[in-house]
């Protein structure tokens, strides 16, 4: 999979604008984000309610999940992954 693709993808799932552009003409606005013709013919295919459904839902994470606890969380798990060089995924020998 292509990075255009992968991210005009992400356009339609984050976009709903994007996505009634997409449902209106799909072939005329994948063209127009400039992906290439078989990227083109595979966006074509794909399975319109699952795509509006799956936005709904990223939707409602979003919605449910502000930034800073999202980071916070990150940063959490960051603190117990594994690291290179022989340092503990406990944060030891930091």
């Amino acid at each position: 999979m292509s990075a255009s693709l992968e991210a005009y993808l992400v356009k339609l799932y984050l976009d709903a604008d994007a996505r009634r552009v997409f449902g209106a003409d799909p072939r005329r606005a994948t063209t127009e984000a400039g992906l290439h013709a078989t990227d083109v013919n595979e966006v074509e295919r794909i399975d319109r309610v699952g795509l509006e459904l799956t936005a709904r839902s990223l939707a409602a994470k979003r919605a449910t999940c502000p930034r800073r606890a999202w980071r916070a969380r990150l940063r959490e798990v960051w603190r117990w992954l594994p690291r290179r060089g022989g340092a503990s995924s406990r944060g030891e020998g930091r």
